[in-house]
């Protein structure tokens, strides 16, 4: 399945946005852990509802849940009021394109 794989580029990801807000601000850990709690939640859920651990529409459930998350945290959670708040383009510009692939790119590979 792909969920090997997606144990290593998803959370790698999750570390780009850090590493995007911490390129220009100081940035506290938790904004990380908080971005890797949702991955975990939602990589952990859909193994476990595909895999038959659990009913396939909880592991969904779950999933999403993660997933959704994570987007309120690039959006309005700490990381994207940090990004918000840098006042620095470059910076704004990458994490809208992160959002982006977050956002679309996911929501259409389920």
């Amino acid at each position: 399945t792909g969920y090997i794989d997606w144990l290593i580029t998803v959370p790698l990801l999750m570390l780009e946005f850090y590493f995007v807000l911490a390129a220009v601000r100081k940035v506290p850990s938790s904004v990380f852990w908080k971005l890797l709690l949702g991955t975990l939640v939602m990589l952990i859920g859909g193994y476990a509802g595909e895999a038959g651990y659990m009913s396939a529409m909880v592991g969904f459930i779950i999933g999403m849940a993660g997933w959704i998350y994570i987007l309120y945290e690039v959006f309005s959670g700490e990381a994207g009021s940090l990004a918000a708040k840098s006042g620095n383009k470059s910076l704004k510009t990458a994490f809208s394109a992160m959002r982006v692939i977050v956002t679309v790119g996911w929501a259409v590979y389920p």
